[in-house]
């Protein structure tokens, strides 16, 4: 985010805490938002001359009553799409909702401050990885899981040689990894399964409702997991260079994760997670800078998964291969 949309960000954000609660001086703007005083002296003064009505009183500022944001008459698909969980990052930012929800939010502020944010949006992009579009099948399966009804899909998981007929009581949607998962009970199966949206070819809305089991809540579903699938709880131990140490203290991959710096510079990674099968991949990307220490199963995986892979290049640990030589890739023995 540029410095702008920082400093946007900071007025809006005064102007909610000067309305919410008295007492808010610079002092205590400035020890709030980890800024100087002068800084914050700067911030009113950017308010005042985008027509917010700011000023200080007796112990902090206020904000004259008869400023307001005036009634929106947002229409439902507005509504729905301000409060979808996913909304910040959508792609479909230039929808018929999507546009005129922004419309009528930056109406709501004074001209230099709408000038002021519309500006900063027009500067700011954010591109989702991996995010995909939403499509009929998302609205049908987002629909009935606020209505607690059950859904017939054609699904087709990862090994499945064709699409299989499943009656699936969607609990809930997630995103994880990526892509969108339907979390429920799989009445072929009998139990809670998880359903990748992107493998799901139709949705038949039924109109037969069912009831989510009151101990059953997404949050503890997913809690402790690496990823979107479960399993046994491990101790997860991971050695990484001092390159690939500071990759992941920028984007741990859990949040219950540590990391210990060691005096080369590396460090070793320790997590509690329920599930090993999504780590192997995610440390590989880090090639010979990680080495799984531990669960012994999943140092067998990145283990077999590499030597896979120095079959499909004709590799031995003993052997270089010729056309790499020839194409200096590797030097040739004398």
């Amino acid at each position: 985010m540029s410095v702008q949309s920082h400093r946007l960000a900071r007025l809006l954000k005064i102007i909610t805490l000067v309305q919410a609660e008295s007492g808010w001086g610079p002092q205590q703007l400035a020890a709030h938002f980890g800024i100087s005083s002068t800084r914050i002296y700067q911030d009113i003064k950017e308010l005042s001359i985008a027509g917010v009505p700011i000023s200080f009183v007796g112990t902090g500022y206020e904000i004259d009553r008869s400023f307001f944001l005036h009634s929106l008459n947002l229409t439902a698909d507005e509504i729905i799409l301000l409060l979808s969980p996913d909304f910040p990052v959508q792609r479909n930012s230039n929808s018929a909702a999507a546009r005129g929800l922004r419309s009528k939010l930056l109406s709501c502020l004074p001209p230099r401050l709408r000038e002021m944010v519309s500006e900063a949006l027009d500067r700011t992009h954010i591109m989702p990885e991996n995010e995909p579009e939403p499509d009929e099948n998302f609205d049908l399966i987002h629909k009935a899981v606020a209505a607690h009804t059950r859904v017939v899909i054609d699904y087709r998981s990862l090994t499945a040689p064709a699409y299989e007929r499943r009656a699936v009581d969607p609990y809930g949607l997630v995103y994880r990894s990526n892509a969108w998962y339907i979390i429920g009970m799989c009445h072929k199966h009998k139990e809670i399964r998880i359903f990748r949206l992107s493998r799901v070819r139709t949705v038949l809305a039924t109109e037969m409702r069912f009831r989510t089991p009151e101990a059953f809540s997404i949050r503890s579903w997913l809690a402790g997991r690496w990823g979107i699938f479960g399993g046994e709880e491990h101790e997860v131990v991971i050695r990484f260079s001092p390159l690939a140490a500071r990759l992941v203290e920028d984007k741990p991959p859990v949040k219950n994760g540590t990391m210990l710096e060691l005096s080369d510079g590396s460090a070793i990674f320790r997590a509690h997670v329920r599930g090993i099968q999504e780590i192997a991949y995610w440390v590989m990307k880090y090639g010979d800078q990680a080495e799984v220490v531990r669960p012994a199963g999943l140092r067998r995986q990145v283990m077999d998964t590499i030597r896979g892979m120095a079959n499909v290049y004709g590799i031995s640990p003993s052997q270089q291969i010729a056309a790499e030589a020839e194409e200096g890739y590797l030097p040739m023995e004398e």
